[in-house]
């Protein structure tokens, strides 16, 4: 059942009325003042409901503006929290590369990618020398300084799409796309240049080193993310026999 509603019931009756007033023989002064001045009330009063609506009309919609505009604000924050939170989980706070959830996840990607495309990557298993040296001589505060300078080597050396993830402590991982090991070790060979240059600052109470190991996956591979990051973990131990004797002597 529908209901025809005029809005505009009251102005043609005006109208209608006027013409009507208009029409009329009726030409007494008298009464064709009377009948005016009716017809002028009625139309001020249809002025005075008019500007209520409108009143009524621009509150309702500053109100629902005003709604609008917070409920934009409220979006746009929960999206800024999402973003810094998916941010975090993400992150290595100390280096801001990316952290151990999010490299393992990126490993377990390029895995999958290779797999798919018959490809090979490669990953660089990096151990910062010397950090509990460090922590115990010179406090916790220079140990974070000496991950941010290997941090801030590597990255300088690496290329625009290498991936850098902290594992932890003094452990970095480099995931190499669609690289074999000698593209690595010359990759490698730049961090250490970096940190000789580091060195040769003497900056830092301390001589800067690190260990790595190599390892180079194709898609044939049956070895799981664990197994890969145990055989380059293992090729870093190596390395690091070869300098277990190293002191770190004060860089003065």
């Amino acid at each position: 059942m529908s209901i025809d509603y005029d809005f505009f019931e009251a102005e043609k009756t005006l109208i209608k009325e006027s013409k009507e007033l208009i029409k009329s023989e009726k030409h007494d002064k008298k009464v064709l003042i009377e009948n005016f001045s009716q017809v002028i009330e009625k139309f001020d009063k249809m002025i005075r409901d008019a500007e209520k609506i409108i009143k009524i009309s621009d509150g309702q919609q500053e109100y629902l503006h005003r709604i609008q505009s917070d409920l934009k604000k409220e979006i746009e924050d929960r999206i800024r929290a999402e973003e810094k939170l998916k941010y975090f989980a993400a992150i290595d706070t100390l280096t801001g590369c990316y952290n151990r959830g999010m490299g393992i996840a990126l490993l377990e990607n390029e895995i999958k990618s290779i797999r798919r495309n018959k490809g090979i990557f490669s990953i660089c298993y990096i151990d910062v020398n010397g950090l509990k040296y460090v922590n115990d001589n010179f406090g916790h505060f220079e140990g974070d300084e000496l991950i941010v300078t290997m941090c801030k080597s590597i990255k300088k050396a690496v290329r625009e799409k290498d991936i850098l993830c902290r594992l932890g402590g003094d452990e970095f991982l480099v995931l190499f796309s669609n690289s074999e090991i000698k593209n690595v070790e010359n990759i490698v060979e730049r961090i250490k240049s970096n940190i000789s240059m580091e060195n040769e600052k003497k900056i830092k109470p301390y001589y800067i080193s690190f260990s790595y190991g190599i390892f180079e996956v194709d898609y044939d591979s049956n070895l799981s993310i664990d197994e890969i990051i145990r055989k380059a973990d293992a090729k870093m131990y190596e390395n690091k026999q070869k300098y277990k004797n190293l002191e770190l002597t004060c860089n003065s």
